[in-house]
């Protein structure tokens, strides 16, 4: 993504000294910086990406993927990925924003914001990033209209209990995560522009979210340079002529709502997947070390994750699943890796906050940018479930490429594994993507 160069930080966010490398109109980025100023930890550090700062040696040695967010504490530590970005802001300084004491309530934040990233973020970006003028518009608009409205209905149907926030009535991580977007979404410029308006529930859910978010107006005042402002400076970009899409609608699919700790001495979990799928391996593999369980076949050929059964457990009909004897169900496999050893093997989930993050953010990056080129464009089409690339031979050069950057963030200096001498989930999420 590419923003203008020129920019307005907000000054005195934080006195904490974490710089968050962004731009001001970067959602993802905002994600961060709004949460590490609410802290009152750190700020923004503007970095100019159509200058190509985040190409640059002195950022590539904070991240060698060249992305933004990326976190910098002043004693040199850095971390990307906005996920493992704002839990780790949450963990250091043990906030209620991720809580400690709930186990079930945690995974259902990680559940939320990873499937924010894989299931409505692309949607997302579609309609909005050509608007902003960091990609291009689709090819057929109604189309890409109609798969933002069923992520998001999904989405909704999913996590939108009733409550005044996404897990539930308390701030969470997650909305940090999720209403930066659905804020961009809920402008009537973009409506104007996209054809696509919010729910009046998640409108309402962006008031009551930014309400109670200190530093929230940042999105729509910041000398120019909020999304807000940035956004309606775009009046060249043509209007939507088609009808106007309501996305959002949909809360008649959430699971029910459970909170508290993971079952005890648990040794009947099901992980609901098939052995050909590497993200289903992930957790099966981390479920049957750990003694708590195994798999349970989804058969996706015979439309089993379509079942009503299966959609109780996961409304985005998707696997992994994972399913305690308790029957608390969560998904996405990152959040079932971490919910796996944070309560029944610890020593997969080592450290404290810094060597969690680095955990987490190799994980988020095997589900997001590796994944997306190593598994589609390599593997799908070798197992028949996607046709094969027209430059193969790019995607492998690509592929090599980032398998090297992700060994000199996290394997370099001479370790065996992520976390040091020792596995982790981190092994557990990459090992069966690399096999």
């Amino acid at each position: 993504m590419g923003v203008c160069s020129a920019k307005k930080i907000p000054e005195d966010a934080g006195a904490g000294g974490i710089k968050i490398h962004g731009a001001p109109v970067s959602t993802n980025s905002l994600t961060c910086i709004i949460l590490a100023s609410d802290l009152g930890k750190g700020a923004l550090e503007y970095c100019d990406l159509m200058a190509g700062a985040h190409k640059q040696e002195g950022f590539l040695k904070k991240n060698p993927f060249g992305q933004v967010p990326t976190l910098e504490e002043p004693d040199g530590f850095s971390c990307g990925e906005s996920n493992a970005i704002l839990r780790y802001l949450a963990v250091k300084h043990n906030s209620e924003l991720y809580p400690v004491g709930d186990a079930k309530l945690r995974a259902r934040i990680d559940w939320i914001m990873a499937s924010w990233s894989a299931q409505v973020y692309q949607k997302w970006s579609a309609r909005i990033y050509p608007i902003l003028g960091f990609a291009p518009a689709p090819a057929d608009l109604e189309k890409a209209n109609k798969d933002l409205k069923e992520a998001l209905d999904m989405f909704t149907g999913a996590f939108f209990t009733g409550s005044k926030f996404v897990a539930g009535d308390s701030l969470t991580i997650a909305d940090y995560k999720v209403m930066p977007f659905l804020f961009g979404l809920s402008l009537p410029f973009a409506e104007k522009k996209t054809g696509v308006k919010l729910s009046p529930a998640l409108a309402k859910y962006v008031q009551d979210a930014m309400g109670a978010m200190k530093t929230s107006g940042i999105l729509t005042s910041n000398g120019g340079w909020s999304v807000k402002e940035f956004m309606e400076t775009k009046t060249d970009f043509p209007d939507y002529t088609g009808t106007t899409l309501v996305v959002g609608e949909s809360a008649t699919l959430a699971p029910v709502f459970a909170k508290g700790a993971a079952a005890k001495d648990e040794k009947t979990a099901k992980i609901w997947g098939m052995p050909a799928s590497g993200n289903s391996v992930a957790a099966i593999l981390c479920a049957m070390d750990a003694g708590i369980g195994g798999m349970e076949m989804c058969n996706l050929m015979e439309g089993a994750h379509m079942k009503p059964e299966f959609l109780a457990k996961n409304p985005f009909h998707q696997i992994p699943t994972y399913e305690g004897s308790d029957g608390f169900c969560v998904a996405e496999s990152t959040a079932i890796l971490r919910f796996i050893a944070s309560n029944y093997a610890p020593a997969l989930y080592p450290g404290g906050a810094k060597e969690k993050a680095l955990i987490d953010w190799s994980m988020d990056l095997m589900s997001g940018t590796i994944y997306d080129i190593m598994a589609i464009k390599l593997f799908y089409p070798v197992f028949g479930f996607a046709p094969a690339p027209a430059d193969q031979k790019a995607e492998n050069d690509a592929t090599l490429d980032l398998l090297a950057k992700y060994e000199k963030a996290f394997l370099s200096g001479g370790k065996k594994f992520v976390a040091g001498d020792k596995i982790s989930i981190a092994e557990y999420k990459a090992v069966p993507l690399m096999f």
